[in-house]
């Protein structure tokens, strides 16, 4: 099959599944939003092991500011015509298509079937209820008309589609509710990838040039945008700052990275660090470098967002502390794995008291961290995933 892959973001474990579908024969080409630099990216670069794979970036002419609500709209549409001119240019069987903001959505399903191509839309996220989730605490007058109007296009969009992947079985409801053909929808919780991301010793590389291979290490690494909670990481820098006896390294970029920057300039660098994502190849050094990773979410936002750095954790083999709703199919996995802590993120005594628990407990952390490793393996065999992806693109 000629196979074309559109993932907005460039994740690590979508473009593990291009590299699979091309080892086992077929045509590939993988595209993302090269323009998008608030989420970290995968192993875009480098030497691609099968010649018939093609991975790369593509951009608009326009500034592409993710929070802006003037221009967003008008940049999503541009990128989606970009895609659909790739897609008129591969001539696909079959599209698989992720994190696509729904106007650049539109414009690529058409362009599919406008080529005869398989369309698979990917639900990473319920974006009409991101849609209201951001315009409510940006611009109340909108949330209301917005949301009723991506609703409806979202709703469209899955409806038109040749198969649904739903990530969460929260979103599988959604989706029948919405009136989606059941024959059509399939549930694929996502994974990360095993080879990629691999448990480190903490007296690492990069733990020495941060200054943390002999010193306790919370971390945060990844998005850290709107519907996550930074004041739950201020808290705990400030406990950290006050105590002296861990450090607090977020690597991150977004809204709530540039908050957390301007609300912590009082902090000294011995007990919080603010830094740019790290390189994906060091990306075993740097969470082998923590004791416990965090990963955080409102409570508003669990049932449309999954926090697909918690399985990147999973790898690792860390324990997880979890600020989110026990609904989230993450804190659900956390929970089953149990590899962590889940706790409520509308309590900042709450978050503070948990780290404080994972702090003083080693042989606990031990435990979390062995059974976060083993859930992966046993779950994330990217073999059995790419059959899954296979048999839907053939249906």
């Amino acid at each position: 099959m000629r196979i074309f892959i559109n993932e907005f973001c460039g994740h690590p474990f979508q473009i593990q599944l291009s590299r699979e579908l091309a080892r086992r024969g077929h045509e590939v080409e993988h595209v993302y939003f090269a323009g998008n630099t608030s989420t970290p990216k995968g192993a875009i670069h480098g030497h691609h092991p099968s010649s018939n794979l093609k991975i790369y970036g593509l951009n608009i002419k326009r500034a592409f500011a993710k929070h802006s609500i003037r221009s967003r709209r008008a940049a999503d549409i541009e990128y989606g015509n970009e895609v659909a001119k790739a897609v008129k240019k591969f001539r696909p069987h079959a599209v698989i298509s992720a994190n696509m903001p729904l106007d650049g959505q539109k414009i690529l399903l058409n362009a599919s079937k406008e080529h005869n191509a398989r369309f698979v839309y990917w639900l990473q996220d319920v974006y009409s209820m991101a849609v209201r989730f951001v315009l409510a605490r940006k611009l109340k007058v909108l949330a209301g008309i917005g949301g009723i109007y991506y609703e409806a296009l979202e709703k469209k969009l899955l409806r038109q589609s040749d198969s649904v992947v739903c990530i969460s079985d929260s979103f599988v409801d959604y989706v029948q509710n919405w009136g989606v053909d059941k024959e059509k929808i399939h549930l694929i919780e996502n994974w990360s990838p095993l080879d990629e991301i691999r448990p480190m010793p903490k007296d690492n590389a990069w733990a020495r040039e941060n200054g943390v291979a002999s010193k306790f290490c919370f971390m945060y690494s990844g998005t850290l945008g709107m519907k996550h909670r930074p004041e739950l990481l201020l808290a705990l820098a400030q406990h950290l700052a006050e105590t002296g006896n861990a450090k607090l390294i977020v690597n991150s970029a977004g809204a709530g990275a540039d908050w957390l920057r301007e609300n912590t300039k009082d902090l000294g660098p011995e007990a919080f660090r603010l830094q740019p994502f790290q390189p994906y190849e060091r990306l075993s050094e740097v969470m082998g470098a923590a004791d416990v990773l965090i990963t955080l979410l409102d409570s508003d936002a669990g049932a449309f967002a999954v926090p697909s750095k918690t399985l990147s954790y999973l790898c690792a083999a860390r324990p997880i502390l979890m600020a989110a709703p026990p609904i989230n199919m993450a804190a659900k996995v956390i929970h089953k794995a149990k590899a962590g802590l889940v706790v409520s993120p509308d309590s900042t005594d709450g978050f503070v008291a948990a780290a404080k628990k994972l702090m003083d407990n080693p042989e606990k952390r031990i435990s979390y961290a062995q059974n976060a490793r083993s859930y992966a393996e046993y779950n994330f065999n990217i073999e059995h995933i790419a059959d899954r992806f296979l048999n839907l693109m053939q249906a």
